[in-house]
Formats: C-alpha cells, structure tokens, sequence
C-alpha cells in the first residue's frame, strides 16, 4: 500500500478518536439535538490539534493511542503528494521496452520486422563492419538500446541493429503472432489428450506423451490447437503444454560463407550424380538396341568424323577430354550457372545409398534413415522428392521386396501382428486418427519410429508412443 495512503486513514483515524474523545468530555446526553453550535466537530478537533497550546493534541485526546507525527499537518501534506508523485514516477521509469508480461518468452528480446534480412555490424553505423545477418522474425537478446540503434546478442553474433528493424518485449510476441512465426508446444505432464473440439466432452482423438514436441496452430487462455501428424489436428489444455516460438537466430559471415560452400559441394555432387545416371541410361538403352542398329550407328559416326576438318578434330577434342578441375578460372562461373539450371531439371539429385542385399529389419531401417529430412508430400511415393506416410513405407518395403498398397488402413492388414512389447527394427506401427487407423510408421529399435509426418517436418523421427498406437505387424520374414 502507498504511503499517501496510509496516511489518509491514519488521519481519519485520529479524527474519529478525537471526535469519540470530545463527546466523552461533553458528556452530551441521549437524545440531544445539534444545532449549529455543534455541526461541523470534525472541523474543530482539527482547528483544536492546529491552533491549541497542546505540543501533542493528537496523542492527548486519543490517550496516546496516536501521535502528531502519525497523522497529517499542515506541513506535510503537500510533501506526501510530492512522494507519490515521486514514486509514481520512479515505476514508470522502471519500465522497459523489453518489458513482456503477455509473452514471457521475449523478456528482454527483440525481433527483426524487417521485409528481409538485416545486417548485424560491429558499431552503431552503417559504415562499420557487418559481422552477420538476422532474418526477418529471427531473435536477439537486447544488451542496450539507443537513440537509433541498439546493441543485441543473437547466435555467434553480438553486435548492432538500427533500432527501426525491431520490435521489443511484448511487442516483439504480438508480432511473432501475426506474422506466422512457427511455434512448438511441448507436453509437460504424463499423459495429454488430443481432443476434437475446445471442450473436455470432445471426442479423445489420440493421446500424447510427456516431453513431445508438437507443431502449433494455434494457443488460447484454455486450449492450444497441435498437430500430431498430417491425420490428426486437435486440442489439448493450454496449462499442460509450454509453448516456444521458433524464431531464427543471427548467421554470422563465417557460418554463412560455410554454408554457401557446402550448398555447392552438394550441388556439384548431385549434378555428377545426375550425369552419371544418364550415363548409365545411355548405355542401357545401346546394350539394348539390336546388333544391326548399333553397326549402322558406328557407321555413320565413323563417317561424320572423317567428314572433320583436321583442324577442327584438333581443336574440339582436346577440349572434350580436358577435365573439369583443369578448366581455366574464368569459365568456372558459366559452367557452374548451367549445372545449377540442370539440376533443376534432374528428376532426381539426392544421391541415395541402394538398399542392402540382406533382408533384416536392421537392414531395412538404416535404408530408410537416410531419406530423414526429405520432404512430405500427400499421395506422394518419392522417397527423395516426396511421400506421405504409407507412401513412404510402400516405397521402403518396395527396395526390399514386398509390394505393399497406398494406404495405411490396407497396409495393417499384412503381415503378422505383434505386441507392442516385441517390437523389432523394420515393423510397422499403425495410429488411429479417432475414426480408424489414419497414420503409420516403421519402427527403428530403441523406442523410435521413422516416419512421413506432415509437411511442416518432413520425414523425421520420433518416440514409438508420440501418439497412442494401436496396432503393429511384422512383415519381414513373413
């Protein structure tokens, strides 16, 4: 409580305790009527503590129950304003930009507004060096802040941002909501139900284990909107859920330079292994042309080489065989332009480890842990360029094989059954989506499944019991 306050009722106490003591002394009977000579008493005690010879009126007319000091004077009533004034200013002083009661997350952070990247320098100008780059939504610790810049830590990177870029605190979360910033939400109980609707009398659709991360559509004061796997999108209780916001962290020049040259050793890589399957095509297609055809085609190479001018033998051949490593500098950059355009047009650039002779769920699970990463793609069956969850089983089971159907209810009725307690590497895990089997994924040994999940994630790898299973069949050996 504020002191000012206090002081009021401290003042209203004496008043009543002096008020009490005078009609004590005046001993006024039962039943008087005041008249004007008696109105106004509070007016009087107060006269009679200002102006009387007492040196303490207060504590004689309470019996000492209250002092002078206790109550307000003359003198000090404006000093007591003057101090809530004061403290009043000293609060607002105290608040902060970064400041974030609604989204605690972003207590002294900051994120970037900016329509793209914003460089990270060495000093406040933009004449001094830049040091690293922060995507537009990414996060920083605020160190300080200044007129027009401030000084922020993110990543590797500590360094300055123009002070336009950001947003702060609380403010800096109500722009990571309206602008799309990914968030996970992590269970933080047992055992969490996955409900239809934003009621507990809603259909249980699944239910989720403590620890699990999963995406987040949406977050309210009592319920949070997940999505478990591409089948299932649903409602848990917001108070059993801690729910993080993904934004990006500072690259610094370093990093980035890194990653542009493992960008390109990848790119080189696939471009070589695109080559090379189209080598290999190339040569299939000759081994499988009749004899005749092939004589016929020797023929008329033969023929279109002698046609050459010796010169020109000359000159295109040598620049045939040179190999690219020894190709002068200044024809690298043309070079790598149209390996870049024909990757693109590759039907496949993932240069993927063919699946082992052996048959063991082992086998099968270290083929399939390779595609992690890759990305989701409903009714797709691509294990590089796209596959939804059975698609990608399908597939797996096809390097291995067995032809299995595009489906995840069809697939459950195959193999043999098993407990959920014998589980081996290579078997197949089924969850229900509320109304049927909606989901599967091949178990990896060690508690975890590999799966196609849902576009946001991809093929990726999560705990057996992320959802409820329901089912599992071993088809391996079968």
């Amino acid at each position: 409580m504020y002191k000012p306050t206090k002081r009021v009722m401290m003042l209203g106490v004496t008043s009543a305790a002096a008020f009490f003591a005078l009609c004590a002394g005046l001993d006024v009977a039962a039943g008087q009527v005041y008249d004007s000579s008696n109105v106004g008493i509070a007016n009087r005690v107060e006269e009679y503590i200002v102006e009387g010879n007492d040196a303490d009126p207060v504590s004689t007319l309470t019996n000492g129950i209250v002092k002078a000091s206790d109550a307000f004077t003359p003198g000090n009533k404006e000093e007591a304003v003057t101090e809530e004034v004061a403290e009043t200013e000293e609060v607002v002083n105290k608040a902060s930009l970064t400041d974030a009661k609604v989204y605690p997350q972003f207590q002294d952070r900051a994120v970037v507004t900016a329509d793209s990247k914003v460089n990270i320098r060495t000093d406040a100008s933009t004449d001094a060096e830049v040091i690293g780059v922060l995507e537009r939504g990414g996060v920083c610790l605020v160190k300080e802040i200044g007129d027009e810049w401030t000084k922020i830590a993110s990543g590797t990177c500590e360094g300055y941002i123009a002070n336009m870029y950001l947003a702060y605190g609380d403010d800096a979360g109500e722009w990571s909501d309206a602008n799309g910033v990914a968030r996970t939400a992590t269970v933080n109980t047992a055992t969490l139900k996955v409900r239809e609707g934003k009621d507990e009398n809603s259909d249980c659709v699944t239910l989720i284990p403590e620890g699990e991360q999963y995406y987040v559509y949406s977050v309210g004061d009592e319920w949070t909107e997940v999505c478990v796997d591409d089948d299932i999108r649903g409602f848990v209780k917001s108070e059993y859920v801690d729910v993080k916001y993904e934004n990006p962290r500072a690259v610094s020049v370093e990093e980035q330079a890194e990653a542009d040259r493992l960008a390109k050793e990848k790119a080189d890589q696939e471009w070589l292994a695109y080559l090379a399957e189209q080598e290999a095509l190339a040569q299939q297609q000759a081994a499988e042309q009749p004899a005749e055809t092939q004589v016929a085609d020797a023929t008329v190479e033969s023929q279109q080489l002698a046609d050459q001018a010796p010169e020109q033998q000359a000159v295109e051949q040598p620049a045939a065989e040179q190999p690219a490593a020894e190709q002068p500098a200044a024809e690298q950059p043309a070079q790598q332009e149209v390996a870049t355009e024909a990757t693109t047009q590759a039907p496949t650039t993932q240069q993927v480890t063919a699946a082992p002779a052996g048959s063991t769920g082992v086998d099968l699970v270290n083929y399939a842990m390779q595609f992690i990463g890759n990305p989701y793609v409903w009714g797709g069956t691509s294990l590089t360029n796209g596959a939804d969850c059975s698609g990608f089983v399908l597939s797996i089971y096809a390097q291995f094989g067995y032809s299995l159907p595009h489906s995840a209810a069809a697939q459950s009725g195959y193999g043999v059954e098993v407990s959920m307690s014998d589980l081996q590497p290579g078997d197949l895990l089924f969850y229900s989506n509320g109304g049927g089997i909606g989901h599967v994924a091949i178990y990896a040994g060690g508690g975890m499944v590999v799966h196609a999940s849902n576009k946001r994630d991809g093929i990726k790898t999560s705990s057996y019991n992320y959802r409820t299973p329901v089912k599992a069949v071993r088809i391996l050996g079968q």
